[in-house]
């Protein structure tokens, strides 16, 4: 046994040996070099010309394989040289070169290569001003064969190589057109058993990429290493088990960005009618991200997560999306936050339909969470879509305050604290509708829907619908200070009468409004189940009509804006019953002068392109009918008070008067025309006073003239607060004249009219003449001829 084990031993060394020497034969008996002339003749055909330095030779380990010392490569018209970054246009130049090639075919003096290895390879591609290409001449430039193309369905080509390796490579790219310069450095790429028979096959690439132009520069790092399989028509790739790791900064004039990640995928892409995709799996890890702008303004992405899959055309998938992300505004803080988001997609084959569903991202600032689920779905052509979405009530004023946004003050400190929102959402290009709307706005709930164009307003209806519980906008708005207040009194804000409508939106409107609100406050004026309706198409606005509660007075509100003329037409009409005039005025700042309760029609019109022609033009009336109002600093029993002291030549106490006049059971008409307010019509009494009169208001010069005639009945002048000695004053029209403007009545806006007391001081010495002119007459004549006298006297001092 010992020997028979010997001899196989000496039998196997024997064959090894005699393979051996075959190989070493082969070797010296096939030269390398007689391939040189046609690899070269074949680069000629493709209109190159390829420099091989130097001879060939064989390596025989690990497999039979040709190496290739130094050689270049470059276009027919152009010289090559061996500085490629001296700006020659040499295309390719490498330091070494082993073909490995399959031994069979070698054998019959045939070339047949089974793996390529490149050392030091630099290829160096350029555009120049004209455009061209330095490689635009490879390929053949004779006329094209004559001959058929042979349509055997087993003629087909297995491609193919079992190994390829390029190592220390370089890349440059330099476009003169466009001053781009694109370098790949450090390149090496491996893979072995590669066949294009969707056979899987490992391959491996790194290289360090820069890129440059007049505006930015970038460099990159990138590793990749993946399992691929490729059919032979290169239009179906399937990668496994993809590893990529990249590092990028990119810099211009306004910032610099840094960026480094890492992501394992497995995916698939057909390409032969049109891009079909799918991520089975996609996972971004250790991924960071900052930028940093000139301003100083720094953003920084860090531990930034994607994982799940996408599928077109299958099940939906799980994404789930997750960073810390922190800003740093120039001169402030840093502001940190976490978003996490999470959501089962599907998109269709087609990549023209998508879908998320229980979508949930969620936010932290500062110590506020945001919180907003949806689900959607889309498609591409035709545009169309439909989300619901719900945001949870989040303090917005905080997570302004931690941004470092400056909101606009508000009467209430404590306004937008609670802000939150749900809706559905649907739509295409045209037409965004809003269903199911509900706001929370701190104590408020507004519910409604809506529809909005989005294109040209002009054939599109805007519809709104609201409902809101309760709101109080003055919380909302900025309140004047106490000094901006004072300053306002003061000094008259400047006009705006000049201003000219905006008759070209106003004509654009297409609008069909309802808003109803259950308590409403807006300067001031508190309404109550307030029912607005608003519609404006074509040019004419219309309110129709507005009714609710106004401090608990019913009212009603009609309007109508007609802006298609070049002067807009104004149509207004309001009345409410027992209305607060005093509280009204006051809240609107316009005058303090006049309190009560009082029902009130008003029916207004005018016209004008500017706010000040429509002043000048309004027409109209208003009529008040009221029990009691008052009139704030005008006493009309002082006015009449100090006529009766100065002509019982008394003396008049301007003191200890009450600041105001109570007016019972008043009915008032004012006519209004070209801006002018005329009183037509005033009854009222005045403790036993009975007042009427007659004036003006004029809205131009926001002032007033008004003469009021006061009647004291002889029964009622006890109840005066001056004591009445002359009964010339009684059962007569004492004339009381109130003029002022609105921002500075006073005292003595109402006085009296003193001319009454020269009347009656004519009535005296009238009356006077009388009596001495008939004591006369009866001393003188007596009996019948007397009174003939008398009548005969009375008739001509009459005259």
């Amino acid at each position: 046994m010992p020997s028979a084990l010997k001899y196989a031993l000496i039998g196997l060394l024997s064959v090894a040996v005699l393979a051996g020497s075959t190989l070493a034969a082969l070797v010296f008996w096939i030269d390398p070099n007689m391939f040189k002339g046609e690899i070269e003749k074949l680069a000629a055909d493709q209109g190159l010309i390829l420099k091989l330095e130097g001879d060939l030779s064989w390596q025989i380990f690990p497999d039979i394989q040709i190496a290739v010392g130094k050689a270049s490569l470059a276009t027919a018209d152009t010289t090559p040289t061996t500085d490629i970054k001296a700006g020659s246009t040499e295309i390719v130049r490498f330091e070494q070169a082993q073909l490995a090639v399959a031994l069979k075919p070698l054998l019959q003096k045939e070339l047949v290569i089974k793996g390529v290895a490149l050392t030091g390879l630099h290829a160096n591609l350029v555009v120049d001003k004209n455009g061209v290409g330095n490689w635009s001449k490879i390929g053949n430039q004779t006329a094209p064969s004559e001959k058929p193309v042979s349509t055997d369905s087993n003629a087909t080509q297995e491609l193919g190589i079992q190994k390829l390796r390029l190592e220390n490579s370089t890349l440059h790219y330099s476009n003169a057109q466009t001053g781009q310069n694109i370098s790949l450095e450090n390149l090496n790429v491996s893979g072995d058993s590669i066949q294009l028979n969707n056979t899987e096959f490992p391959l491996q690439l790194s290289t360090s990429i820069t890129f440059k132009d007049a505006k930015q520069d970038l460099a990159a790092d990138i590793e990749l290493s993946a399992k691929l399989q490729i059919n032979n028509t290169l239009d179906n790739f399937i990668v496994s088990d993809g590893d990529i790791h990249l590092s990028a900064d990119h810099r211009n004039e306004q910032a610099k960005v840094s960026a480094k990640t890492r992501v394992k995928l497995s995916a698939t892409a057909n390409l032969k009618d049109a891009l079909i995709w799918s991520l089975s799996n996609v996972d971004v890890q250790d991924t960071s991200l900052q930028f940093n702008a000139t301003d100083g303004t720094e953003l920084k992405l860090n531990a930034f997560s994607l994982n799940g899959s996408v599928q077109p055309g299958g099940a939906p998938n799980k994404l789930r999306v997750k960073t810390d992300l922190s800003y740093s505004p120039p001169n402030q803080a840093t502001i940190s936050t976490q978003i996490t988001l999470e959501s089962l997609v599907s998109v269709d084959a087609e990549l023209n339909s998508f879908s998320s569903e229980n979508t949930l991202m969620t936010t932290t600032i500062g110590d506020e969470t945001i919180s907003v689920k949806t689900s959607a779905k889309a498609t591409i052509s035709p545009l169309t879509y439909q989300a619901n979405m719900q945001a949870s009530p989040a303090n917005l004023r905080k997570i302004a305050k931690t941004l470092a946004i400056s909101l606009p003050e508000m009467a209430n400190a404590n306004s937008l604290s609670s802000v939150g929102v749900s809706a559905a959402l649907k739509g295409d290009d045209k037409q965004l509708s809003i269903a199911d709307l509900n706001i929370t706005l701190d104590a408020s709930t507004i519910t409604g829907e809506l529809s909005l164009p989005l294109v040209e307003p002009k054939n599109k209806l805007t519809k709104v619908s609201l409902n809101i519980d309760k709101v109080n906008i003055d919380h909302y708005l900025p309140p004047p200070s106490p000094k901006e207040a004072t300053q306002a009194k003061s000094t008259p804000a400047p006009s705006s009468d000049n201003l000219a409508l905006p008759s070209e939106m106003l004509n654009a409107l297409n609008i069909d409004a309802s808003i109803k609100a259950g308590e409403l406050t807006v300067s001031q004026l508190p309404f109550k189940n307030l029912n607005l309706k608003l519609a404006a198409k074509h040019g004419i606005s219309q309110i129709s009509p507005a009714s609710g509660l106004l401090y608990d007075s019913p009212f009603k509100i009609t309007a109508e804006m007609d802006s298609r003329a070049t002067a807009a037409k104004f149509q207004f009409k309001a009345d409410s019953k027992q209305l607060p005039i005093g509280k009204v005025l006051t809240a609107l700042d316009i005058s303090q002068e006049l309190s009560g309760l009082s029902d009130v029609d008003i029916a207004l019109s005018t016209s004008g392109a500017t706010v000040s022609g429509l002043k000048k033009n309004l027409d109209g009336t208003i009529a008040l009918s009221a029990q009691q109002l008052r009139l704030v600093n005008m006493n009309i029993e002082r006015a009449f008070c100090q006529l009766v002291t100065r002509l019982q030549q008394e003396t008049f106490d301007p003191n200890n008067w009450a600041q105001y006049t109570d007016l019972q059971d008043t009915t008032t008409k004012i006519v209004i025309t070209k801006g002018v307010a005329r009183i037509e019509q005033l009854n009222a009494g005045v403790t036993k006073l009975a007042l009427s009169g007659s004036g003006k208001v004029d809205l131009t010069s926001d002032s007033f003239d008004v003469v009021l005639n006061s009647r004291l009945a002889q029964v009622d002048q006890d109840t005066m607060a001056c004591k009445i000695n002359n009964e010339k004053l009684l059962n007569r029209d004492i004339p009381i004249r109130c003029k002022a403007s609105f921002d500075s009545v006073g005292a003595t806006s109402c006085l009296p009219d003193f001319r009454v007391i020269e009347d009656i001081a004519k009535e005296k010495a009238k009356n006077k003449v009388e009596e001495k002119a008939q004591e006369l007459i009866d001393r003188k004549m007596g009996g019948e001829n007397g009174e003939a006298a008398k009548q005969l006297f009375n008739q001509f001092f009459k005259k």
